[in-house]
């Protein structure tokens, strides 16, 4: 006889003693594995040398590829608290996420579909051993996206009809916050209707932390900021060559994370092309002069790598920072019997939001309430597996995990 068990899953930590520092990695990381299977050795030092917390990546061609990268370039060494999200296997070339687990956890994720590749969402909260279930929640919206490449007005169309499909996808999301954007952008220009799009567009304003708008490509005046080419000649591995001429590849963020208005906050002046010392322009990186700017082991890697640098920067979590999801001075109570979820409050709430999530982060239910301190979900129609019960008041918010068997 088939059944249904659920069980409640409650986020707890302890109070964190110190501020922590997040460094965020995004890297195009040119066809992997398929330009070259080997070159998880190649990106290894690169991971040892910038430490990320949170490493974004794209240009990914297989679930093969993405395992390898964990396995060989990340949990190496005596390392091993990082995870990856699930692999995706979309249009072209796809986007990875791996992270820190001993100081975050994937909370979800979602594929946006656009006309060439996905863009992916990945929503993360700071978990550090140390908390009090009391602290508050940090959430972290993360971003992963490669625009069209390629001159021309068609394709600066395309750019920015996917760029505008980014941003309404933002402007769909519920309490929104700590957004981080990496990715491939192939801007040439800040002109460009894209880069507008993706400052301005929407409900969600984003920035460039360093600022620099101008004609970026082949301009020497921007020396200091291009992430490719990183070589001058070919490699063989269908990398573009030419030396470092072009600004492709960004960080965005929100403006909360310069005001740490919701508890993550930008460490100035972090934002790093990592490699780029300003000196090689029109040059491999590892050309003459000698790059100082990472040790030589690692700049060999970045020019071996990818025609593409990393971009890094460095984020931090404030002091009594946790999880209080599901523990609440208003005594909220949530539990599963006869095939319903059922909430209840000690004090009537003004407005409930109720949003359930599947495990990769699809939102499969929504619910809203007003003036309530109670409330049923029926469940019935939900398919076995792992999903989130997320209640939203004005006072707090709690999630919920279900298993259904």
């Amino acid at each position: 006889m088939k059944h249904i068990l659920f069980t409640l899953f409650i986020l707890l930590g302890t109070l964190v003693k110190s501020q922590d520092t997040l460094t965020v990695l995004s890297y195009n990381i040119l066809n992997y594995p398929l330009s070259n299977s080997t070159k998880a050795d190649t990106l290894k030092p690169i991971i040892q040398y910038v430490q990320p917390d949170i490493f974004m990546i794209t240009e990914l061609t297989s679930s093969t590829g993405a395992t390898t990268i964990l396995n060989d370039a990340l949990n190496v060494d005596g390392v091993t608290y990082y995870q990856k999200a699930t692999y995706f296997n979309g249009p072209d070339t796809d986007n990875m996420l791996y992270y820190n687990s001993d100081k975050l956890v994937l909370y979800s994720q979602f594929e946006i579909a656009t006309t060439l590749r996905n863009i992916s969402e990945y929503v993360l909260y700071y978990n550090a051993p140390g908390m009090t279930a009391a602290s508050d929640t940090v959430f972290i919206y993360c971003y992963m996206a490669h625009l069209k490449a390629s001159t021309g007005a068609a394709n600066e169309q395309q750019r920015n009809q996917e760029a505008v499909t980014l941003k309404n996808y933002m402007d769909s999301r519920t309490n929104i916050e700590n957004v981080i954007l990496g990715g491939d952008f192939n801007l040439y220009t800040s002109a460009e209707a894209a880069h507008n799009t993706i400052l301005n567009g929407g409900n969600v304003s984003l920035l460039d932390p360093i600022s620099t708008p101008g004609n970026w490509n082949n301009n020497s005046f921007y020396a200091n900021v291009h992430t490719q080419s990183t070589r001058s000649g070919s490699l063989g591995d269908g990398g573009a060559f030419g030396g470092m001429d072009d600004r492709f590849d960004f960080i965005f963020f929100t403006n909360d994370l310069l005001t740490g208005s919701n508890k993550l906050t930008y460490v100035p002046n972090s934002y790093t092309a990592v490699g780029n010392d300003g000196n090689h322009f029109n040059k491999s990186i590892n050309a003459t002069p000698t790059n100082t700017s990472a040790p030589a082991n690692v700049i060999d890697a970045l020019y071996i790598m990818s025609d593409h640098l990393p971009i890094a920067i460095k984020a931090y979590v404030p002091v009594n920072v946790g999880i209080e999801e599901t523990i609440s001075e208003n005594n909220w109570k949530g539990f599963v019997t006869q095939n319903r979820f059922k909430f209840s409050s000690s004090k009537q709430e003004k407005t409930v939001e109720v949003l359930v999530y599947d495990v990769v982060g699809k939102r499969v239910l929504t619910k809203h309430y007003e003036n309530i301190n109670s409330f049923e979900l029926n469940l019935s129609g939900m398919k076995n597996g792992i999903y989130f019960v997320k209640v939203t008041a004005t006072s707090q918010q709690k999630t919920y995990k279900i298993f259904k068997h």
